[in-house]
């Protein structure tokens, strides 16, 4: 067996398909950062635990952004 560690594997992607994912993941964290203010927003008491998934949601899609090249 072999081991991979300390080896960095890259992938042959399209720039359009590295600029497609971008758009992707950009327009879901500006939807899922709405969606959270909404809900911050409400006259009704938050619900807390929809706030905290809108939340980690948002934190790995940025974190996937910026491994992604430009």
């Amino acid at each position: 067996m072999t081991s991979t560690r300390g080896i960095s594997s890259h992938v042959n992607i399209s720039e359009a398909d590295t600029h497609a994912l971008r758009f992707r993941l950009q327009t879901e964290i500006t939807w899922l950062s709405r969606q959270m203010q909404d809900l911050q927003g409400a006259d009704e008491s938050p619900d807390l635990s929809l706030i905290q998934t809108y939340r980690e949601m948002i934190f790995s899609r940025r974190a996937l952004l910026g491994r992604i090249p430009r």
